[in-house]
């Protein structure tokens, strides 16, 4: 009974003594208050972020207040630390940071002009490309063209592509390739092997053969080179086939014709080649069933001839690889179609009526 009795006294002083307390006391204890909360908020959410202007106002505030430590409710004193640190480098990196700016950037139309001209232009070097920019009116640096220019490789030589070496060499160089037909039955194989000038698009000559060795295709050249006549061509292109071995390479180096050879595993390198191989196939091949060797040399001189001299092409301006004259259209003239692979193709010319 005393007991309770003390208690309830001791309770009520300590409230009445609380109340007669100064403005001060009263805002302390709502700090405490609040902390209280933020401490039991901070138990229940295992991730309290903050925003950067808070970061910021603790980080000031910390410089001010004494015991901090104390007060820190949210975050531990190890991470206001290192805010303090952060703030501190940004700070006097943005003091420190100069007020006007250094080279300006390089407008991007005139990046994408200094790779196109690399391009255009690949066996030279950063010099080379500055000097002939300099020239068309643009004032760059040199440094600047060597670094927007694509990676090269150092060597002059191996930046030379295949389609401007068959550009330089188109007049002096032939290609050839072999290509199989089946026979009716199944039984024969035929191997087709032809010669093909690259100026002109023209089939020099083919051969047939079902056993093909290399003394045969030396033979084969022999004949591409007399039709070719005065015109001899210096370069050779051919694929890894071993028709095309030691030997014959070594024949064509005793007659004066350089070789070349394809990369292995890389037919694009002998394109023009491959593409009249496809030619043949899709406009004659895919509709001739030959009977014989006979029946398929005669049909296939036959298509080649109709090629050379009736069949245009993009590359030659729409010509054929033997030129033909354009014809005249006379007013009082007939237009008569011959007739080619029994009549899967025709030619045109102008008969006078009579």
């Amino acid at each position: 009974m005393y007991y309770k009795l003390s208690l309830l006294t001791n309770f009520f002083f300590l409230f009445y003594f609380l109340s007669q307390r100064k403005t001060e006391t009263q805002t302390e204890l709502q700090i405490l208050f609040l902390k209280t909360q933020i401490v039991a908020y901070k138990r229940r959410t295992k991730k309290f972020h903050t925003e950067p202007f808070q970061r910021l106002t603790l980080v000031l505030l910390s410089y001010v207040l004494y015991d901090w430590k104390t007060n820190l409710a949210i975050v531990s004193p190890n991470t206001l630390l290192t805010w303090r640190k952060q703030k501190f480098k940004t700070f006097w990196a943005t003091i420190s940071k100069r007020k006007k700016t250094g080279r300006p950037n390089v407008p991007w139309p005139l990046i994408k002009l200094i790779r196109r001209i690399a391009k255009e232009n690949r066996i030279w070097g950063a010099t080379k490309l500055h000097g002939l920019l300099q020239k068309i009116g643009y004032d760059i640096s040199e440094r600047t063209v060597s670094k927007y220019i694509p990676k090269r490789p150092t060597d002059p030589k191996k930046r030379l592509l295949w389609k401007q070496f068959y550009s330089l060499h188109a007049d002096a160089m032939v290609v050839s390739d072999t290509l199989t037909v089946y026979s009716i039955n199944f039984r024969k194989i035929f191997r087709v092997a032809f010669f093909l000038h690259i100026g002109t698009r023209q089939i020099l000559h083919f051969d047939i053969h079902t056993n093909p060795t290399t003394k045969w295709m030396r033979k084969v050249l022999k004949c591409a080179v007399k039709k070719r006549g005065g015109k001899n061509f210096h370069y050779f292109l051919s694929d890894n086939d071993p028709l095309f071995g030691k030997r014959f390479t070594k024949y064509l180096q005793r007659i004066g014709i350089k070789p070349k050879k394809t990369s292995p595993r890389s037919p694009w390198q002998n394109c023009y080649a491959e593409r009249w191989i496809k030619t043949c196939r899709n406009e004659f091949l895919d509709f001739f069933i030959p009977a014989n060797e006979y029946h398929l040399r005669t049909r296939l001189e036959e298509y080649i001839h109709f090629y050379n001299h009736h069949r245009t092409h993009l590359a030659l301006d729409k010509d054929t690889p033997v030129p033909s004259p354009v014809l005249e259209r006379p007013p009082d003239a007939k237009l008569v179609s011959t007739p080619a692979l029994g009549g899967l193709y025709h030619s045109y010319s102008y008969e006078k009526v009579a």
